[in-house]
């Protein structure tokens, strides 16, 4: 009996070690990417929104000639984050989003902010 009882006192610590590891394991998140100011990131500036629903979000500035089309975003996977990395040259840059084509969005955060000659607010990036 007391063979039994040893033999079964390893088992139960080693699955209780088990159970603490794969329990931590499970309870740890990954990173979620979540807007923010945008940040130098190597050699270019990576500008991130909130656009929940949105089938296309573009990134449009005094860097791309407000054009539309220049520098689409890509959704973060899982979520309602869009992302773009975007090298620029030192200064300051203003910038806003297009939502679905049609939809001019100030950005929720900026360095600072703008108001431009059309009555919108733009957000302003400063690359030193």
């Amino acid at each position: 009996m007391g063979m039994g009882l040893t033999r079964f006192r390893r088992l139960s610590r080693g699955l209780i070690a088990i159970m603490l590891l794969c329990g931590s394991w499970a309870c740890a998140k990954p990173s979620v990417l979540k807007p923010s100011v945008p940040k130098p990131l190597g050699g270019s500036v990576r500008f991130t929104v909130l656009a929940p629903g949105a089938k296309q979000v573009v990134l449009v500035g005094s860097f791309n000639g407000w054009a539309k089309g220049a520098t689409p975003m890509k959704i973060v996977d899982g979520s309602s984050v869009w992302l773009v990395d975007v090298p620029l040259a030192e200064g300051e840059h203003t910038f806003m989003y297009v939502i679905d084509g049609v939809r001019w969005m100030t950005p929720p955060q900026a360095e600072d902010f703008v108001i431009d000659g059309f009555g919108q607010t733009n957000g302003v990036v400063i690359v030193r």
